[in-house]
């Protein structure tokens, strides 16, 4: 790589230029837009909550009211929220100000979000001896450049969130950490986004490794106490009520996940949701294998972490474009891991390990971009589910021949470019 500087000065400006039309676009959004974004219905669960509504949180006959004064006149159908009650406590504060103000201060946080979730990543992972910081700086843009964060940024949406949980999470388990990141992954992928970590969860289990399984029935634990202490027992019921319902609510041919592909090819039937679901549990199969690998040779953790988090995201049943934001940190994991198998001073040519997990993520941006512009109809219907697919192949692949280093790299500094390992 240190060779091949050209390659990521090109990554970087098109990441910039990318980043600065996302910036542009957000600025052009109107009140109109703003209530019919996902943002107003985080707005309307911290409200009711604010209110005193616990129990009857998640009734759309409360809700409906509520979303209609935010957003009148336009008449746009309720959109329920149906994320967790703990999700309404942290949007809580924002409600204090206008949807429009709240809007906007909620777009900035989560691109904050973002933006750390990235640069713990570059400063977590582990680059070879010689690797220019051009390339670990385009690596971030690029990570922040992808399709998720302009779709995120203008909806306002969570999954930065739980790309954060996975960064910390893997911090604290090359730091030896095992249970504190398996809670603080499951904890953030719960806030607002538990559909996303199947595959993760999948992934946990088949490390089979204890302390990892005992923090993350700590983070359930954690999450299931604080949502009865906000909204009692009939307000978790209501949330569970709403949110199996949710899975039937929306066209399964506009989502990134696989479920995209199967309602593109066979409507939202039952046999289009049974189909889905062999393809979900398939998915999260491969994730508990990944797992098993880790287990068998924690030195494969980086390679097998970024595969589990696409293959969680193959497997959602309810996935779009702002939740590939999730893979950002993942993205960085990747190209460090393929880095180091190639080596710094290793040429970079179409088939060499950095440019397959550049080019995997260039697929998925290019695929979710075109499923947007045309409504996942050109054929063969939604393409970012075959590309996630296609992803988490290669990272299955890598995590199979990824050769055993000498020692698990522990991370004693914390620098952009990343930690030096100690045996």
């Amino acid at each position: 790589m240190s060779g091949s500087l050209r390659p990521a000065r090109l990554i970087l400006a098109i990441a910039a230029a990318l980043l600065v039309a996302y910036a542009v676009i957000w600025t052009q959004v109107s009140s109109f837009d703003v209530g019919r974004s996902d943002f107003t219905a985080f707005y309307v669960g911290g409200t009711l909550l604010r209110e005193g509504h616990t129990g009857d949180l998640y009734s759309q006959a409360v809700q409906q009211p509520l979303h209609s004064a935010l957003i009148a006149p336009d008449r746009e159908l309720n959109l329920p929220f149906v994320n967790t009650p703990v999700a309404a406590a942290l949007v809580l504060p924002a409600t204090f100000l206008p949807l429009d103000a709240a809007y906007r201060l909620w777009s900035i946080l989560e691109l904050a979000v973002l933006i750390l979730a990235v640069v713990l990543a570059l400063r977590t992972v582990e680059w070879p001896e010689g690797t220019p910081r051009i390339w670990q700086v385009a690596t971030g843009a690029a990570a922040l450049a992808g399709m998720g964060t302009w779709t995120m940024f203008v909806q306002a949406q969570w999954t930065p969130l739980l790309a954060l949980g996975l960064v910390l999470a893997y911090r604290s388990w090359k730091g030896g950490h095992r249970a504190t990141g398996a809670a603080v992954l499951v904890v953030s992928a719960g806030i607002a986004k538990p559909h996303l970590a199947l595959g993760l969860l999948a992934f946990l289990i088949g490390w089979r490794e204890r302390r990892v399984i005992l923090g993350a029935v700590a983070g359930v634990a954690v999450l299931a106490v604080s949502s009865l202490a906000l909204v009692g027992p009939a307000g978790v019921a209501g949330f569970v009520s709403i949110l199996v319902s949710s899975t039937t609510r929306w066209e399964l041919a506009t989502m990134v996940s696989f479920i995209g592909v199967v309602g593109s090819l066979f409507g939202n039937g039952t046999a289009a949701h049974l189909i889905g679901l062999v393809a979900s549990l398939l998915a999260c199969a491969a994730a508990f294998w990944i797992g098993l690998a880790v287990r068998r040779d924690p030195h494969r953790l980086d390679i097998a972490l970024a595969g589990a988090a696409v293959l969680s995201l193959v497997a959602s049943p309810h996935a779009y474009p702002d939740d590939l934001v999730m893979l950002a940190p993942a993205l960085v994991i990747g190209v460090a891991a393929a880095a180091r198998r190639a080596g710094a001073q290793a040429s970079l040519t179409f088939t060499s390990p950095v440019a397959v997990v550049f080019g995997a993520w260039a697929l998925i941006t290019i695929a979710a971009c075109t499923d947007l512009i045309d409504a996942a109809k050109f054929p063969p219907g939604q393409l970012a589910g075959w590309a996630l697919v296609l992803a988490a192949v290669l990272a299955c692949l890598g995590t199979a021949r990824t050769a055993a280093l000498r020692s698990l790299p522990r991370v004693p500094v914390a620098r952009l470019g990343g930690a030096r390992t100690r045996s």
